[in-house]
């Protein structure tokens, strides 16, 4: 929701498009790619790797961080552009591998059916004071954030 508030442009576009599957489904996608609700996680090199130039020792620790990789400028376009219409969207913010969310059809399914919901009442409010989170590593979560009505 906060994406969308900061980003009115596309906003006001998923509203045009908020009755076609197809675009709801798209925006969802570019809104986990832009959020990154994990932020991070540690792993264990478990074999001697060589990563574009560099060496990873096994049992060395490595930090994968999501909105870094969701931001790389050779997988997006304009990376730091919030897009709802961006095709294709090979975001990793529900991991990669063995790694991968094993509740990422309901997340999606549950993002789709609230934002078809929410987003046009979006339209009405607007942004209000500092954004506060709780400080962790894992994942972000927002702790405080004032919506007004849109003067």
């Amino acid at each position: 929701m906060i994406a969308l508030l900061e980003h009115r442009d596309q906003l006001d576009l998923l509203n045009e498009r908020i009755d076609d599957p197809d675009a709801v489904e798209t925006a969802v996608e570019e809104i986990l790619r832009w959020t990154s609700p994990v932020i991070q996680f540690a792993r264990t090199c478990t074999k001697d790797t060589e990563l574009r130039g560099h060496t990873i020792k096994a049992g060395e620790h490595v930090g994968v961080w999501y909105p870094s990789a969701n931001r790389d400028e050779r997988q997006f376009p304009e990376p730091y552009r919030f897009d709802i219409g961006r095709t294709p969207n090979d975001h990793l913010a529900f991991g990669h591998g063995a790694h991968f969310c094993l509740g990422v059809h309901l997340a999606r399914w549950e993002l789709r059916a609230f934002f078809r919901v929410v987003a046009p009442l979006l339209d009405g409010l607007q942004l209000d004071g500092e954004q506060s989170r709780i400080g962790h590593l894992h994942v972000g979560p927002i702790k405080h954030q004032m919506v007004t009505p849109r003067s």
